[in-house]
C-alpha cells in the first residue's frame, strides 16, 4: 500500500444522512485517504451519489465493492441489520475495517466478525467516536491526574426527544426491537462507552428497563406504529475502583434534554454535558466544568475548563458537530494502519460493550445484581 489509503464506503449514497454528514466530509479533508468507491442498495442512487462526490467507481453488490483492488479499507455505514453481510465481505476480502455501532444485531455476530477479523490479520474499528472527542479524553486525562482525588461517584443522564411518542420515516426503524438499534445499544451503549473509558469497568451493576410508550406517530403520515424498544433504562452500579455509577437513559424528553457526566471526588468534581435537544457523547460539542479543592480554595462553584489543543488531531477545516468526532477517529485508524498501531477502539471492544449491554438487559429481565 502507498501513502494513501484508498476507501470504499458501503451505505455511502448522499439520502444516508449520516455517512454523507460524517464520513464523507470528514475523509475528503484528511490527506491520508481517498474515497474510490460507494456502495448503496441500487445501482441507480450508487451512480448519482458517486457522481455527486467526485468518487470514481459504484457499486450495488459490497461484495463487489470489497474485492475491487482499488479499495484498501472499507467503511459500513449501514442500518444495524446490514452490518454483518457487509462487515463479513470486507473482512473476506482482506480488507482493513471500519464499522459503525453497533457492531451486529447481537453479541453472537459480533464474536465471529471479530474472530474473523482477527484470522484475516487486517486492522478493523468500531465507530465509538466518543472516545476520540477532546473533551472526554481530556476529562479522562483529568481523572487520571488526579484533579478530583479518589473519583467517590458518578451520575449520567442521557435525555433525548428522539425514540418516544413520534417518529419519522427514516427512524421508524429504532423503534423495533429486532433490527439491533434503539435506546439501549444506541443511545445507552455509545453514552455507557464513555463512562466506562473515563473512569474504568463496571464491577456489578442493577437494571429497570422499560417501554412506557408503546404507540408511536409517524409524523410523515400520521400513521401509528408499535413500539417494542425501550424509553427508559436505569442502571446503577460499582466500577472496579470502587467509585459507584448511576446511569438514567430515556427517550421521547421535550424539555431538559441533553447528555451530561457527573464525576465526584475526595479533592473537586468534573461536569462533562451538552443541553441541547438531540445531543450526545459521540457527537461531541461538550463543555467541560470543573471544580479543584486546591486551586479553588473555598470556592465550591464550578469553572468552565478549556481544552488544550493537543486533544485535535484533525485539519482546523473539520467542522463541528458529529462529523468532527468521526474525524478524529478516522485519522487515528489511518496511522494504525500505515504505521501497525492500534490507537481506535476495535472489534474486540465492540464484543465487551455487546456483552456488557446483555448484562444489563439480563439485570433488568430478571431483577438480579449482575457480577462482571
Amino acid at each position: 500500500m502507498d501513502k494513501i489509503i484508498h476507501v470504499g464506503v458501503i451505505g455511502g449514497s448522499a439520502n444516508n444522512q449520516w455517512a454523507s454528514s460524517t464520513h464523507i466530509p470528514a475523509l475528503q479533508q484528511l490527506p491520508k485517504f481517498k474515497i474510490t468507491a460507494i456502495g448503496t442498495t441500487r445501482m441507480e442512487s450508487a451512480e448519482k451519489s458517486a457522481s455527486q462526490f467526485g468518487v470514481p467507481l459504484a457499486f450495488a453488490d459490497s461484495n463487489e465493492l470489497t474485492r475491487h483492488p482499488d479499495v484498501d479499507m472499507v467503511i459500513v455505514s449501514v442500518k444495524v441489520p446490514g452490518h454483518y453481510d457487509a462487515v463479513m465481505a470486507g473482512l473476506n476480502a482482506e480488507k482493513h475495517v471500519y464499522c459503525e455501532w453497533p457492531l451486529g444485531l447481537n453479541t453472537s455476530q459480533a464474536v465471529e466478525m471479530h474472530k474473523l477479523a482477527a484470522a484475516k490479520k487486517v486492522h478493523h474499528a468500531i465507530g465509538l467516536q466518543a472516545r476520540q472527542s477532546p473533551e472526554v479524553n481530556f476529562v479522562k486525562d483529568l481523572v487520571a491526574e488526579g484533579y478530583v482525588g479518589k473519583v467517590l461517584s458518578c451520575h449520567m443522564k442521557v435525555s433525548t426527544t428522539a425514540k418516544g411518542g413520534t417518529t419519522n420515516e427514516t427512524s421508524k426503524y429504532l423503534l423495533d426491537n429486532s433490527n439491533g438499534a434503539n435506546l439501549l445499544t444506541i443511545n445507552a451503549g455509545h453514552a455507557i462507552d464513555a463512562l466506562c473509558y473515563s473512569l474504568g469497568d463496571f464491577k456489578e451493576l442493577s437494571a429497570t428497563i422499560a417501554n412506557q410508550i408503546k404507540q408511536v406517530k409517524v409524523q410523515e403520515t400520521g400513521e401509528m406504529i408499535e413500539k417494542t424498544t425501550a424509553d427508559q433504562i436505569l442502571i446503577n452500579g460499582t466500577l472496579k475502583s470502587g467509585a459507584t455509577a448511576s446511569i438514567h437513559v430515556q427517550g421521547g424528553v421535550t424539555f431538559r434534554t441533553g447528555v451530561s457526566l457527573e464525576i465526584y471526588g475526595t479533592e473537586g468534581t468534573i461536569v462533562l454535558s451538552n443541553e441541547s435537544a438531540h445531543a450526545q457523547f459521540q457527537w461531541g460539542d461538550l463543555k467541560v466544568e470543573g471544580m479543584n479543592i486546591a486551586n479553588q480554595g473555598n470556592s465550591t462553584s464550578l469553572a468552565e475548563l478549556s481544552i488544550p489543543d493537543q486533544y485535535r488531531w484533525v485539519p482546523d477545516t473539520i467542522p463541528g458537530g458529529p462529523a468532527f468526532n468521526v474525524a478524529q477517529a478516522l485519522e487515528k485508524f489511518g496511522v494504525d494502519i500505515l504505521e501497525g498501531t492500534h490507537y481506535v477502539p476495535n472489534f474486540e471492544d465492540a464484543v465487551k460493550l455487546h456483552v456488557l449491554l446483555d448484562l444489563i438487559q439480563k439485570a433488568a429481565d430478571t431483577g438480579e445484581r449482575q457480577v462482571l
